[in-house]
């Protein structure tokens, strides 16, 4: 689904490091390096200094070259859009390279609600209470079982131990183009992390969905998700006829029951079933189509 992507505020960049398990710290310089680079595409030099706990960003653009050249304070600076943003962090995450690395862990202990796991090499990460996946919150691996853990960026005040996440969108993506690679063009969560939405080509959906959905039932039990719904590509002679053919594949397979009442370029709006009006559940649902398509204003009721 094409889209235009809007600048990010200081709520949805915190949302974004909450969905990726980043550190204040860590967030606020690839903050700082994305306005950097964002400026860099216009040809001009900035620097940026953020701190989320003050919820304040303070940007100074190089006005000139040379002995001339002077820095001017910028009052509504230019700020990144969410895709920009993530380069960067991935940028970041694979400087060092092992962060985003999809690896095999052995529960070896727990700590302050996380889990320690013993990597083949030997080393030992943490995944901490945060992002251990949803089933795993509830129920804790034991001692000796082995999962699927992707590295990120963050080391743990206390042990220094290298963190790992079993959580959200990254980890979710990560995995999938391990086992798949080529395979995805779209990952989303969301219901507390426990629905991961995955797009890709309509043969592959296929391939997940023989033998009763075996490879999806897989996927779903190494990741620790309640929940997967695939999502074909649209496919139409149109922009808009491939976008629409998307949606009405996403509401069919993840509450068949609703109605697509009306698209126009702007608005979309559904109706759910009279029989079927959980609040929670149609705020999940309509959550999750936000994020799927956060250039038109949604309508679910």
């Amino acid at each position: 689904m094409s889209k235009k992507h809007a600048r990010l505020d200081l709520p949805a960049i915190a949302a974004i490091g909450s969905e990726f398990g980043w550190p204040p710290r860590l967030l606020e310089m690839a903050v700082a390096n994305a306005i950097r680079l964002a400026y860099l595409d216009r040809a001009m030099t900035a620097e940026a200094d953020v701190n989320l706990a003050l919820g304040t960003i303070a940007v100074r653009r190089r006005n000139g070259g040379g002995p001339k050249g002077h820095w001017v304070d910028i009052d509504d600076p230019l700020m990144p859009t969410r895709p920009q943003l993530i380069h960067t962090m991935e940028l970041m995450q694979y400087g060092d390279g092992a962060p985003g690395r999809v690896v095999e862990g052995e529960v070896c202990g727990y700590q302050g609600g996380g889990v320690i796991y013993k990597l083949r090499e030997g080393r030992q990460v943490l995944v901490p209470e945060n992002l251990l996946s949803v089933v795993d919150s509830f129920h804790k691996p034991e001692c000796g079982s082995k999962q699927i853990l992707s590295l990120i960026a963050s080391t743990d005040d206390v042990s220094g131990l290298r963190q790992a996440t079993r959580r959200g969108r990254e980890f979710v993506a990560s995995v999938i183009e391990e086992f798949y690679p080529d395979c995805v063009s779209g990952v989303w969560t969301g219901a507390s992390n426990s629905w991961a939405v995955i797009r890709m080509k309509p043969e592959h959906v296929s391939a997940w969905l023989e033998k009763g959905g075996v490879n999806l039932k897989h996927m779903q039990t190494i990741m620790g998700l309640k929940r997967i719904t695939l999502l074909p590509e649209g496919r139409g002679n149109t922009a808009e006829e491939a976008f629409e053919n998307e949606l009405k594949h996403f509401v069919n397979n993840a509450w068949k029951a609703c109605v697509i009442r009306e698209v126009t370029p702007t608005l979309i709006r559904i109706y759910t079933p009279l029989d079927d009006q959980n609040p929670k559940k149609i705020r999940t649902f309509t959550s999750m189509l936000k994020k799927i398509i956060p250039d038109r204003e949604i309508s679910v009721r």
